[in-house]
């Protein structure tokens, strides 16, 4: 399978109209799995689902006081992930060299620093030595993968996990990657956004080239 050519001499113009509506199919395909995963299937395992919007009514209290009603917190939830993240992916596929190695790195050096941090706190547990030894293994297969599109179409996809729980959910007051509240959060947090990540970047792709 052919990698994407980004070195083509359009590679750093601002996205048309098409290119858009292209990127937000993406993301509303990558949306539609996510939540098949957040409120379908991790209710199973966790007993009840991943919530996205409480992630941003956290946000919104801790920096405007406001209790943000569910309504819009559920609205803006949908806007990111159907427009926001898939902007930021363009953005970043398209003007940063390297970007799906550069972000594996980043979020596997994170994710590895946090894991030290609790081995010399002695906080460290088996599930979060499970959860750091999956990482690892999906973000090594960036070396096996023979199509670097795949490869960086699940990079963005663990980019977008580090995001909502390595930034925005210490910003928001909540702990980091959520880790204290139980690694089976996080992690079906991770699933289901490198399931999102990877599913909204292919199917842009697919159809820019289409």
């Amino acid at each position: 399978m052919t990698s994407i050519d980004l070195s083509r001499p359009d590679r750093l113009r601002l996205p048309d109209a098409a290119t858009l509506v292209r990127l937000f199919v993406g993301g509303a395909a990558g949306l539609a799995v996510w939540e098949l995963w957040a409120r379908g299937l991790t209710p199973l395992v966790l007993g009840g689902p991943l919530e996205p919007a409480g992630l941003v009514i956290s946000l919104a209290r801790r920096f405007t006081g406001y209790d943000l009603p569910r309504l819009p917190a559920e609205v803006i939830h949908y806007a990111i992930g159907i427009i926001g993240y898939p902007i930021a992916y363009f953005a970043v596929s398209r003007w940063l060299p390297r970007w799906g190695l550069v972000l594996d790195l980043a979020v596997w050096a994170i994710f590895t620093a946090f894991a030290l941090v609790l081995v010399a706190t002695g906080g460290l547990t088996a599930s979060v030595s499970i959860f750091w030894l999956i990482v690892t293994a999906v973000t090594a297969t960036r070396a096996l993968n023979p199509s670097s599109l795949l490869a960086d179409c699940i990079s963005w996809g663990s980019f977008t996990w580090f995001n909502a729980l390595g930034i925005m959910a210490p910003l928001a007051g909540l702990p980091f990657l959520l880790m204290e509240w139980g690694g089976g959060l996080s992690f079906m947090s991770y699933v289901g956004h490198v399931i999102y990540g990877f599913v909204a970047a292919l199917v842009f792709e697919r159809l820019n080239r289409a």
